[in-house]
């Protein structure tokens, strides 16, 4: 076995070996190594071991089956390599990226929501309102945009955000609840 037929191998195996970790362990530690705050998408680990692994299997396979020279055989496996790294990246990793949901928020998301007033919201003072997320219900501090009480019950809407707290008017269906007071 000569020396380039030898990493094919090489490669090929440790390929092989960073798959089933990773689909034993899910998580392999190197995730993020090598790029720091840089984000180059097509150097990421899984794409990185694919393409060695596709570089080992095809030098090997090239090596065994053609009368192909050393350099020959070379050149195609680093380009099958490449090429499977990069098809792997526009096929499988870019479409789950964009597939990625949270069910985490940020306050700033919490603009423009409805919630329901869960604690009575004095004029000068802190309530409560409930608001529904995907990640479930929350209770938030909330103070009356307006400076007018909000009774509990009363549907709301949450106009803006500051130190943690949800300044909310009344929904516009339930100004008649306003008025009353």
């Amino acid at each position: 076995m000569g020396v380039l037929e030898t990493i094919y191998v090489v490669c090929l195996v440790c390929g092989v070996l960073y798959a089933l970790a990773a689909l034993i362990f899910g998580h392999t530690g190197l995730d993020g190594v090598g790029h720091g705050h840089v984000h180059l998408p097509l150097f990421q680990p899984i794409l990185l071991v694919s393409g060695v692994t596709a570089f080992g299997a095809a030098g090997y396979l090239l090596t065994r089956f053609t009368a192909w020279s050393q350099p020959a055989v070379c050149g195609a496996a680093v380009l099958i390599g490449v090429a499977l790294a990069v098809a792997a990246y526009f096929l499988w990793v870019e479409p789950m990226s964009r597939a990625e949901n949270s069910t985490g928020y940020t306050m700033d998301q919490l603009g423009g929501k409805v919630g329901e007033v869960s604690t009575t919201i004095p004029a000068n003072g802190l309530g409560e309102v409930l608001v529904k997320m995907v990640s479930g219900t929350t209770f938030h501090m909330a103070a009356s945009l307006e400076g007018v009480p909000i009774k509990q019950g009363s549907r709301v809407v949450v106009v803006e955000v500051r130190d943690h707290v949800l300044y909310v008017t009344l929904f516009p269906q339930d100004d008649s609840e306003k008025e009353e007071e």
